[in-house]
């Protein structure tokens, strides 16, 4: 009879296969929702020979057997049965029986308009690139920003510390505690201390035996806030740089400069101390003696500033460029192999050049600013009856100390005032020839107008118009007998120099590990389509 009913074959109801199927799957079926299928199935299949009492029999099931709760609880199962447990007569058109075909023909094309779409950095590095490590190809953003505000730190502090030079600052601090120092004297007794301390200095006692206590405190508070400056760049460095490498921000390398920068920060704070220390000796009571910090240690605590300063600025916009490049793999492909074109080899060249000659400039005044060497030849471009002084006043045989004047040469070029000073002139108009040159290069050759990208020549003309302005600034501080407020401007210039050659070196350098990454980007998004296509051949 049931086979009769059902088409002559043996196939259970559907609508039992149905209703089992949806009790399984509904987390909240009881006894009463089981019984309710259950005795709707058997109604059904006995109602094969009676068509009226076929259709009336599993809702008066429903209605006898199943409380409300239950009802709402299984109106998805309810819903099923009725879609899917009718039997060939009873069933809806073709729309209702191609359903899932339907539904799996829109996944595979919203899976292939998907896969039309370039993947995402992430994407392309995850599916071209998977490394061992778990840091990531591209540092975070958050570190570049983070980077560069760090750089705009060091950039205050080496500013306001050539302030504290040129008011003559730096020793009144006479102790050096890293700690325990970070406070100022609280109380009247504390700076009596603190100036019986400086008291007992060699610059108190030769250069301002009639200094107030009113106005060792104004000295006092410049090298105490410079002192204060410096722990804040090494603290705001040396914490985020932790927790970036320890929540996996930043890629490998990355991770290992970040660290080589945080012990250069510390070896700074060695060297100022180094530096103030050597303007403390015993030594500099000695009659004809000038109480100051050393050339050499006040060079190298400015060399190891701009350091760090351009190891931070490089870095970040290094990152920065890498986002901005991978954002687009085939367009970044393309700029970059467009930046390889040997073309552009020699204007490359010409920036690392400038670079090196404005960072070995910054070095040579570090030199006239710890020999006061601004103080004499006040006069631009002659000094004294020529272009330079005669040769025995700039290899003076007093600056050398062995009896065979093996250390002529070098000790003038350091220790002599006159020779410093020449020194200076000559890299410094180096440096903005150079400058001249590759602005004229940039402007009138035509292979730098076809081949040399638009960031990279507004780069040039920034680089251009700070070194003229540098150069402004520094005649003015030469002829006015190094004023302060000029001779801190033309620190500050120098660092707007190297910044923007900094700048314009990340518009044309080529960076080997982004195109690898980029090139693995490429290779994904090209595969991407294919694998997504046959997952949704899969799928339907």
């Amino acid at each position: 009879m049931l086979a009769a009913t059902y088409g002559g074959t043996n196939t259970p109801p559907l609508i039992g296969r149905w209703a089992f199927r949806d009790i399984v799957r509904s987390p909240n079926h009881d006894m009463f929702s089981f019984s309710t299928l259950v005795t709707s199935s058997t109604m059904a299949s006995l109602g094969g020979s009676l068509p009226l009492w076929r259709s009336v029999a599993p809702r008066l099931a429903k209605d006898l057997f199943t409380c409300r709760q239950c009802l709402r609880n299984q109106g998805y199962a309810a819903k099923s049965v009725r879609q899917f447990s009718s039997p060939p007569s009873r069933q809806p058109s073709k729309i209702h029986s191609n359903l899932f075909t339907d539904k799996n023909r829109q996944f595979f094309t919203s899976s292939l308009k998907r896969s039309s779409a370039a993947p995402t950095v992430t994407e392309a590095i995850e599916e071209g690139a998977k490394s061992k490590s778990s840091f990531p190809k591209i540092s975070d953003k958050a570190v570049a920003y983070w980077l560069l505000g760090s750089a705009a730190s060091v950039f205050g502090i080496v500013v306001f510390g050539g302030l504290t030079r040129l008011t003559e600052s730096g020793l009144s601090i006479t102790e050096w505690r890293p700690v325990t120092g970070s406070l100022p004297p609280m109380n009247a007794e504390h700076w009596e201390s603190e100036f019986a301390k400086y008291r007992a200095s060699p610059e108190f006692q030769l250069l301002n035996p009639n200094m107030t206590l009113s106005e060792f405190k104004s000295i006092y508070y410049m090298e105490w806030i410079h002192r204060l400056w410096g722990r804040f760049v090494g603290m705001s460095f040396v914490l985020p740089a932790v927790y970036f490498v320890a929540r996996k921000k930043v890629s490998t390398p990355m991770a290992w400069r970040l660290f080589g920068i945080a012990g250069l920060i510390g070896f700074q704070g060695f060297l100022g101390w180094w530096m103030v220390k050597s303007g403390l000796k015993d030594d500099l009571f000695a009659p004809g003696s000038h109480p100051r910090v050393s050339q050499y240690r006040l060079t190298a605590h400015l060399g190891a500033a701009f350091t760090c300063y351009v190891a931070m600025l490089w870095n970040g916009l290094a990152i920065l460029r890498s986002h901005r490049l991978m954002a687009d793999a085939a367009a970044g492909m393309e700029q970059l192999n467009a930046l390889r074109d040997p073309k552009l080899a020699l204007f490359r060249r010409s920036v690392a050049g400038i670079a090196l000659l404005v960072f070995t400039t910054v070095v040579s005044g570090g030199l006239v600013a710890g020999l006061d060497a601004g103080l004499i030849y006040n006069e631009f471009p002659f000094m004294g009856n020529g272009l330079a002084p005669p040769s025995s006043e700039l290899f003076d045989a007093r600056y050398s100390r062995h009896e065979d004047r093996s250390d002529l040469w070098w000790r003038n070029m350091l220790e002599n005032p006159s020779l410093v000073q020449l020194d200076h002139r000559i890299l410094a108009t180096t440096t903005f020839t150079v400058i001249c040159a590759l602005m004229a290069y940039t402007r009138g050759s035509p292979t730098m107008k076809r081949f040399l990208p638009a960031p990279a020549r507004k780069g040039v003309h920034g680089v251009f118009a700070f070194a003229c302005c540098q150069v402004a600034l520094g005649i003015s501080t030469l002829l006015y007998l190094v004023p302060t407020p000029l001779a801190s401007a033309h620190q500050a210039g120098s660092l707007f120099l190297l910044t923007w050659v900094m700048i314009l070196g990340s518009r044309v350098w080529h960076p080997t590990r982004t195109a690898k990454l980029l090139q693995m980007a490429v290779k994904a998004r090209s595969q991407y389509p294919a694998n997504v296509a046959a997952s949704a051949v899969k799928r339907v």
